[in-house]
């Protein structure tokens, strides 16, 4: 779970802007003890208008986790995650994100640009106090980074030199473990690698998983497949079962000619020309019968809902932290609340983040009782930065609506629409 982050100059942010997951105390349902003493949120979510930079919290937080643990085999490799803000591009990103893993918590903190991670320390907490995992700071083009690793993590010499001769300028220490075979006392860092890798994912999930790939998958395995059954089942969405099937596929001959004489490789080509794709079949249920529905057939919502529930598994399952943005959209507003609720009830150790444009949310008593889980994002007029205040900095009394106050404009994050009258005239 995360505990606490911020970010400057990346995307819309210039200035720094944080996010805290900390509560006071054991509240409510949407509070965890992560550990002894320490409370955090498992849900967070982020309303502002269009373009005011809420999806570029969640890109950050995917690329802080991103940075730490993918390895570049090329020196001249650029940092794709280097996106500074727009006014400010020569000047580093900097990102700080204190997590647990395994247990432990963990402070990352990195500055980097196009090129090189200049500087980063990775700090973490084994017995409850601070200690160095390591630190590193740039040097200079084509020289070995200077790495210092914390006497806790009892390195052997020859390990240590391992690990700084594999870390280029242009990626993390940490992602040494995935592209260089190292000894047994490399464990800590193995371990901690392996959870960050497994836990903490990309906006959306998988988004290269199809939906027929999801639901094929949960198929095979009897509890998955037990939960997609009863949660498409309680959602209303008059499905009863599901089953993978093979459909025939009709490939006209024009397109047959074309792919044969085409330049790609005969694996590619057979399947572009394949007759038969796999699919889903919804079994559908009336009072005169039952009857099948092909995936094709199913409404956008229902295809949204299916694709959101790969990533509830996962949280009530196992501890997991997903983003997911703009959840919510094609969705009914009961299905939204009730998909969180689902989340909040039945994980224990997992943590959602999203962004959403349904408001009615801040209705809900459990929402509005824990006003720390809930961001507005203003958009400065000055600088076209974004700027982020968490529901509970306002003051408002705990008798006043949250919904009430973001609709009447007191809390900020709305748009400033112009007249509705158009004209035309020159």
């Amino acid at each position: 779970m995360i505990r606490d982050f911020w970010v400057k100059n990346y995307l819309s942010i210039r200035d720094r802007q944080e996010l805290s997951f900390e509560a006071k105390g054991p509240a409510s349902e949407l509070v965890v003890e992560i550990s002894k003493g320490v409370f955090l949120y498992k849900l967070g979510i982020l309303y502002g208008s269009n373009a005011s930079g809420k999806s570029n919290m969640l890109v950050a937080l995917n690329e802080v986790f991103r940075l730490l643990v993918s390895p570049k085999s090329d020196a001249k490799q650029e940092i794709e995650g280097f996106l500074p803000f727009a006014l400010t591009p020569e000047d580093p990103t900097e990102m700080y994100v204190s997590f647990y893993a395994n247990g432990v918590r963990y402070d990352y903190n990195v500055s980097f640009n196009r090129k090189r991670i200049l500087h980063e320390v990775l700090n973490y907490y084994p017995n409850g106090s601070k200690a160095l995992f390591y630190e590193r700071s740039f040097v200079g083009e084509s020289i070995q980074a200077d790495i210092k690793f914390g006497a806790s993590l009892k390195l052997l010499a020859k390990t240590q030199e391992s690990i700084r001769e594999n870390t280029l300028n242009n990626h993390s220490v940490l992602s040494v473990c995935r592209k260089a075979a190292l000894k047994e006392d490399i464990g800590p860092f193995a371990s901690l690698h392996r959870r960050v890798m497994t836990n903490y994912h990309d906006v959306d999930g998988n988004i290269e998983k199809g939906l027929v790939e999801i639901l094929s998958e949960a198929y095979e395995d009897h509890k998955k497949r037990k939960f997609f059954t009863q949660m498409l089942q309680k959602a209303d969405l008059n499905i009863m079962a599901y089953r993978p099937v093979i459909e025939d596929r009709f490939v006209p001959q024009e397109y047959r000619e074309r792919v044969s004489k085409a330049s790609i490789p005969e694996n590619v080509k057979d399947v572009l020309l394949r007759p038969t794709n796999n699919s889903v079949a919804f079994l559908n249920h009336t009072d005169h019968g039952d009857f099948e529905v092909a995936m094709a057939f199913q409404s956008k919502g229902t295809q949204k809902y299916v694709r959101i529930l790969d990533a509830l598994y996962d949280m009530i399952t196992s501890e997991q932290v997903y983003y997911l943005d703009e959840l919510g959209e094609d969705l009914h507003y009961d299905l939204l609340f009730y998909y969180l609720s689902v989340f909040i009830f039945n994980s224990e150790r997992s943590q959602l983040i999203i962004t959403s444009q349904e408001t009615t949310l801040l209705s809900q008593d459990l929402i509005n009782e824990n006003r720390g889980v809930v961001w507005f994002v203003e958009k400065n007029h000055s600088t076209a930065s974004s700027e982020y205040s968490r529901g509970d900095s306002f003051g408002l009394h705990r008798n006043l609506s949250l919904y009430n106050s973001y609709r009447t404009g007191r809390l900020g994050a709305k748009p400033e629409l112009g007249s509705i009258f158009i004209d035309l005239d020159e």
